[in-house]
């Protein structure tokens, strides 16, 4: 994944096709569960995209031609802002829930570094409700993003599962409410910085030493038991109402989690869990690989949010979801050898063509084949029949079809297997058959 831009990957064709099959598989599971295509334009208008982004990572746009053009638009730096604007523009004509995925590029105006970029895919999906949304939209989409992973045939991972109002509730117990937001963020950092950085931003906040003991206390409280013992002893906690709310919201999204059969491997609560971004509201989660390959960081995240679009609309419009990284998750697996890059076409089939003079017949059979939809490439070239059998080899395919002029007289062909190296001579008319046959 590289490319002369910094942060503008690029993939090799053996790594697009890893790309869009990953993709594909997730494409295939959110339409498993209703959710309908979406996209949306690259850019919005600038103040749209500052009522929910940093200005340091926004991509200002104006012509190349005047450079006193004002920047009008940016690209998107995420797809929720876009869904935002899209659902208070066409909340009229929308049907409530309304539930989307949208499979598109973001950039990021920010330094690219190992596993970040300016240009990345992101996979979202949301449901959005008109006033109100149910707490089974969140279990939903734990479940869904499960699902997703779990066909991708990666490696093992789990998914870490809380609630906003229980760490807030809780943090409004031992710091001022304005401290809250900032001590969120932190808990965030919380993996990716050392014992002693996040001892000195507590203190920098101005937090004592009893209530840093005791939210050290509660956030270990995630490695106290199973995932029953956890809730359990959060159930003990009688902090405030927001906490009380947010631990019964907890208990009704993993309740329904176990009925729809997601083993504790897949799902673990976790107090440690913040999500930065200051829009989550009430379910909160994040996936990562098990402990040998925690180094790539988070795979997938997302969570509740009460109001979708709170600087667009004067309707309230509460939703969940979640998204998944697949850029970086892809570029990782590839990099790590966890994903099949031996393939460098998506067909399966090389028909070759031994006598140059005969490449309309070559080039018809292959066409018959593409018909009843197998994908074929025809050699083109007017090359020795060894320059296309590697050709085959090294662009993966599965089989090659060889037919010389006597065979192509008589209505048949060679069919060779390049795993197997093991060929048989079928008759042309029965082609089609004899390939489906050995592909199924």
């Amino acid at each position: 994944m590289k490319s002369d831009i910094s942060g503008f990957p690029e993939f090799l064709p053996n790594e697009q096709i890893a790309f869009n099959k990953v993709i594909d598989a997730i494409r295939k599971h959110f339409e498993l569960y209703g959710f309908a295509p979406m996209d949306t334009a690259a850019v919005e208008r600038i103040s749209t995209l500052l009522a929910k982004g940093d200005d340091n990572e926004i991509y200002g746009l104006y012509r190349l031609a005047d450079e006193k053009s004002k920047k009008d638009f940016g690209l998107r730096f995420d797809l929720t802002v876009p869904l935002a604007r899209y659902v208070a523009a066409n909340s009229g004509k929308l049907i409530f829930p309304h539930k989307r995925y949208q499979i598109s590029p973001v950039w990021r105006g920010e330094r690219p570094q190992y596993g970040r970029y300016r240009q990345f895919y992101q996979c979202d999906v949301d449901v959005v409700g008109d006033g109100d949304l149910s707490i089974e939209h969140d279990a939903e989409i734990v479940s869904l993003i499960t699902g997703v992973l779990s066909s991708l045939d990666i490696p093992s991972f789990h998914t870490q599962l809380s609630n906003r109002k229980i760490l807030s509730g809780f943090l409004k117990t031992i710091v001022e409410e304005k401290k809250v937001a900032n001590v969120i963020r932190l808990i965030d950092k919380i993996d990716k910085i050392s014992r002693e950085e996040f001892d000195e931003s507590l203190k920098k906040m101005r937090i004592s030493k009893e209530h840093v003991t005791k939210l050290k206390n509660f956030l270990n409280t995630a490695h106290r038991g199973d995932n029953f013992d956890i809730l359990k002893r959060l159930r003990t906690f009688s902090f405030n109402e927001e906490y009380a709310c947010g631990v019964m919201e907890l208990i009704t999204v993993f309740q329904i989690l176990k009925k729809l059969g997601i083993e504790d491997r897949h799902v673990k609560i976790s107090t440690k869990l913040a999500r930065g971004l200051t829009y989550y509201t009430g379910t909160i989660f994040e996936t990562t690989f098990d402990d040998d390959l925690n180094d790539i960081g988070s795979i997938s995240g997302g969570g509740r949010y009460d109001n979708l679009t709170a600087a667009l609309s004067n309707k309230n419009f509460p939703g969940v979801g979640a998204t998944i990284g697949v850029s970086r998750l892809v570029s990782q697996l590839i990099e790590k050898g966890l994903l099949e890059t031996d393939k460098f076409s998506p067909a399966t089939v090389l028909v070759t063509a031994q006598n140059h003079e005969f490449v309309g017949s070559y080039m018809k059979i292959a066409d018959r084949l593409r018909k009843v939809g197998i994908k074929t490439e025809t050699y083109l070239q007017d090359k020795s029949l060894g320059v296309q059998l590697s050709y085959a080899s090294k662009k993966g395919y599965n089989f090659v079809i060889i037919a010389n002029e006597m065979e192509l007289l008589e209505g048949k062909a060679i069919l060779r297997d390049l795993k197997t190296k093991e060929q048989k001579v079928i008759r042309t008319e029965y082609m089609e058959k004899e390939v489906l046959d050995l592909l199924m």
